[in-house]
């Protein structure tokens, strides 16, 4: 999304930012009786280490993956529309899978360790998808733009 790696690492924290809060909101919700108030139900330690965890993965495993495939999908008449919707929806398929891999071990599990990380995958997929591209990432790229602007070109004089 950005310029050079810098901009690129901002944009990287603010939309694990945001997923992660999403994604920690509704699996909290999954988990606490009913009655319990989801936001005093999280622990911030734990908010904390999950963002750098998923910070970690997508910075050094999921964007460098995703960011090769789209190369190679992708030619000059690719629009920014597909670029975005190609890199989002496999960001969130890489991130999902590693994510619900974490989770599944951190929470622990009864029976099989394959069948319980498929359930949580199912679970977190299906909100971890539209939670990307309906909120966390236009939020993400319209702060993302009003802090690094994209250059205006000048417009041609017409006669």
């Amino acid at each position: 999304m950005g310029k050079n790696k810098f901009e690129n690492f901002i944009f990287s924290v603010m939309v694990c930012f945001l997923m992660v809060v999403g994604m920690t909101i509704y699996n909290t919700f999954l988990h606490i009786d009913s009655g319990v108030n989801v936001f005093t139900a999280i622990e911030p330690v734990t908010f904390v280490v999950i963002f750098f965890v998923a910070l970690a993965i997508d910075w050094f495993i999921a964007a460098p993956l995703v960011k090769g495939i789209v190369r190679k999908v992708s030619n000059e008449k690719t629009s920014f529309i597909q670029m975005v919707m190609m890199i989002s929806c496999l960001m969130v398929l890489f991130m999902c899978t590693a994510m619900s891999l974490v989770a599944t071990l951190i929470q622990g599990y009864e029976g099989s360790l394959l069948a319980a990380y498929g359930h949580n995958f199912i679970l977190n997929i299906i909100v971890a998808l539209p939670l990307q591209i309906l909120l966390a990432g236009p939020v993400a790229r319209a702060i993302f733009f009003r802090i690094f602007p994209l250059p205006v070109q000048p417009q041609a004089m017409q006669v």
